[in-house]
């Protein structure tokens, strides 16, 4: 059995005045740092660094956010860079959730497994347990990884190995990003070869969940001009917090690894990167607790289960392969910079999923106590088992170059996007003499083509103004086709409604409008005006013949505009700040809704079917704070970076006018300190990491319950001796427990607190 954990959700043990005074105290930290800037002595701390080096500003990191490297203090509009430095800081991540966590307007929907997990950024919408594309553009090294049956709206493990930095766009980016970069744009960029010998290997254990990690990283400079850098990672879990006693497995189980080779040349105006990696992972498979309370139809006694212990008499288990290869090309001409960015990607996802949650015996038991009535109809044989092999072809092709000593900065690309995605649905019965079919099987192909065409101007006007724009024409061609069988004789079932052929063929024009003004003190006000869109897609799944509610065969794309102001920069060498406020519009708005059938609903009583359709206008407005900056404390160096956010929003047109956007928390918070100081030969360090959210939706009705409020800390300290740094860690340290996800008949719990060490030794 799972051990046993004290649930307390956040709201009720931050309830009412304390909240608001918590809440408060974040924000309030945010803007005190501003006040502190002129005290603050660095920015960005890299281990047995110069001084000089150690006074390096947030805002001089390189990024290519705009598709073209520049300074992200020079970017007009809302962006973090997070380097590889800050995030082993924290003790690495191999995880969304682990990486963005922290980021203002970011929120991660942990739905428990890798493959159906989701990222939003400015309250833009998710697509919960459907094949619908994510509205925030996924992009790996600058290609589009997006998309696909399940696992397109999350990253991959493999993407976050070896990190050089992380870019993060808040805000529409449909201007140079194109489709679904609604609520901004993630790109992951990798360690791209060096050329000297250098290198590290870190390990990790986490003591509750046997959790063993060990990533080895090695770059060798065959000489100046050719480079290899090789890498590997591997993790074992075979223990964890949920637990299936049927099968003696645990649903948070994770083992596999990932394998990475990258040769670089660089020679003369011509520098070149190929990569080649593979990952075979088991992956914390999908979890949920039924809860059905007393009196709801068909479960007279209710029925609720252990949080941490589920009676699956169908074996957990989730698996997502990748297997990549991209090419990174830039050849400097002179009058202009030429890159290319080249992708194949194939990636593969799996999970299995106990429809009814019980096993027979448990079945049997709960008719006998009168939880479930005996005319409930539960089969304790019902299963799912999802498939998904989605090949990804990915090129982009763009020339940049500059006229009049840099006043004018143009840009013109074309990308081409081939993604083919291959998925299966199977559902298990059991058989009866009223039915001998033991299930059927759905399988259905996606093949998505889309070609756009992209350019910007940027033009210093005078040493203070600038005037960007940025323009994006994209050709879409969706094909679909579904088909469903039974399991057993191949039959076609479902008639026209499972057996479904579809095409849509839409174009969009986008852009990017932006002002901006250099004030005094390094700081850069801006006004930017742009619009992007999110791609419409099919609903595989057309639901039961006794749905409530009925399921479209497809829907269409959603598109936005969203207007922003801000203000950022360095107001010292060693601090930096930003702050945003925005507004954005979103026509036929894409909302994941369910079909109407539930365990407890007498005239459909089968699991919800979700699918994805086009609910009407909506806006989200909201506003955002951070600041970054160090000071010399106690013989010490304190880095401290604080973030706070508002967002809301609510549907404008349509059956759900005036409902509350779903999943978009009302508030986030973090704290982020690292401080490291001497002692003798060895240095002394640790990092602590708050996150906090409060207030927002669960689904898109005007009953939804409320998301939880929680607030989480992180820990690291230890020692670094030379070039090894041995730590300790405590992930969520006061071991919160909150509901990550609920309805009217199941709970998703997040994961207690963990407790590990780490070693890692640099060359």
């Amino acid at each position: 059995m799972a051990p046993p954990h004290t649930l307390g959700h956040s709201h009720e043990r931050w309830g009412g005045r304390e909240t608001m005074r918590v809440r408060n105290a974040a924000i309030l930290c945010v803007g005190a740092a501003g006040l502190l800037a002129p005290e603050l002595a660095q920015a960005q701390i890299q281990v047995g660094a110069s001084e000089a080096e150690q006074a390096t500003e947030v805002g001089e990191l390189i990024v290519t956010a705009r598709r073209r490297e520049e300074r992200l203090s020079d970017v007009p509009a809302a962006a973090t860079a997070l380097t590889a430095e800050t995030l082993a800081e924290r003790g690495g991540g191999a995880s969304t959730g682990e990486i963005l966590a922290g980021q203002p307007g970011v929120r991660f929907n942990n739905l428990t497994s890798a493959v159906t997990s989701e990222l939003s950024i400015r309250a833009s919408s998710t697509a919960r347990a459907t094949n619908g594309d994510p509205s925030v553009g996924l992009y790996r090294n600058g290609a589009y990884v997006g998309g696909g049956g399940i696992g397109g709206r999350n990253f991959a493990r493999v993407d976050f190995f070896d990190l050089e930095r992380v870019e993060v766009l808040r805000g529409t980016q449909g201007a140079l990003y194109g489709r679904n970069a609604v609520g901004g744009a993630v790109n992951l960029v990798s360690a791209r070869p060096v050329f000297e010998n250098t290198g590290y290997i870190d390990v990790k254990y986490g003591f509750e969940t046997n959790r063993s990690q060990t990533q080895v990283v090695a770059n060798v400079a065959a000489s100046d001009e050719l480079a290899f850098r090789f890498g590997a990672d591997a993790i074992h879990q075979d223990k964890g917090f949920f637990y299936n006693p049927d099968n003696d497995v645990y649903f948070d189980q994770e083992k596999g690894h990932a394998l990475r080779g990258q040769v670089r040349a660089a020679k003369g105006p011509v520098d070149i990167t190929l990569l080649a990696e593979s990952q075979q992972l088991v992956t914390p498979a999908i979890t949920y607790q039924l809860n059905i309370a007393p009196g709801s139809p068909g479960f007279p006694g209710g029925y609720v289960q252990d949080p941490f212990s589920y009676p699956w008499n169908t074996p957990p288990l989730a698996k997502q392969n990748v297997n990549s290869l991209q090419a990174l090309v830039a050849w400097d001409l002179g009058w202009a910079r030429l890159e290319s960015t080249s992708m194949f990607r194939e990636r593969e996802s799996a999970y299995n999923l106990d429809s009814d949650t019980v096993n027979p015996a448990e079945l049997a038991r709960a008719r006998a106590e009168g939880r479930i009535a005996a005319a409930t109809p539960v089969d304790p044989n019902a299963a799912a088992f999802v498939l998904d092999s989605t090949k990804t072809l990915f090129e982009d092709l763009r020339l940049s170059g500059n006229l009049g000593e840099g006043a004018l900065n143009w840009l013109a690309g074309l990308e081409l996007l081939r993604l083919e995605s291959r998925y299966s649905v199977t559902l298990a019965r059991t058989p009866t003499p009223a039915n001998p079919s033991p299930g059927n099987v759905e399988r259905a192909l996606l093949q998505y083509d889309s070609a756009a065409a992209y350019g910007s101007l940027d033009w210093r006007i005078s040493q203070a103004f600038s005037l960007a724009g940025e323009l994006r024409y994209t050709i879409d061609d969706k094909t679909f086709s579904s088909r469903l069988n039974d399991l057993a004789t191949g039959v076609p079932l479902g008639g026209p409604a499972r057996q479904v052929d579809a095409e849509t063929n839409p174009d969009n024009l986008s852009y990017n409008a932006t002002l901006s003004y250099r004030l005094p003190g390094e700081l850069l006000a801006y006004l930017k005006a742009g619009t992007s869109y999110r791609a419409g897609g099919f609903n595989r799944n057309l639901g039961d013949l006794r749905q409530p509610v009925t399921i479209p065969a497809g829907y269409g794309d959603e598109t936005a505009t969203s207007y922003e102001a801000g203000l950022k920069g360095a107001p010292t060498r060693s601090t930096y700040v930003a702050l945003a406020v925005y507004r954005t519009e979103l026509e036929d708005m894409i909302a994941q809704l369910d079909n109407g059938c539930a365990a407890t609903n007498p005239v459909c009583p089968v699991a919800a079917t979700t699918f994805l359709t086009n609910v009407g206008d909506a806006e989200a407005w909201g506003m955002e704070a951070e600041a970054t900056g160090a000071f010399h404390v106690a013989g010490g160096r304190l880095r401290v970076s604080l973030a706070a956010s508002r967002q809301g929003g609510e549907v404008t047109s349509g059956p759900y006018r005036d409902v509350d956007l779903p999943q978009v928390p009302e508030w986030l918070a973090s704290v982020d300190v690292n401080f490291r100081r001497p002692l003798g030969d060895v240095e002394a360090f640790g990092n602590v990491l708050y996150t906090a959210q409060w207030g927002g939706r669960q689904e898109l009705t005007a009953r939804s319950v409320s998301l939880d409020d929680y607030q989480t800390v992180n820990l690291r300290a230890g020692v670094a001796l030379g070039d090894l740094e041995l730590a300790f860690y405590a992930d969520n340290v006061f071991d919160t427990v909150y509901v990550v996800q609920r309805d009217t008949t199941i709970r998703r719990y997040s994961r207690p607190r963990v407790l590990g060490v780490q070693a890692r030794y640099r060359w």
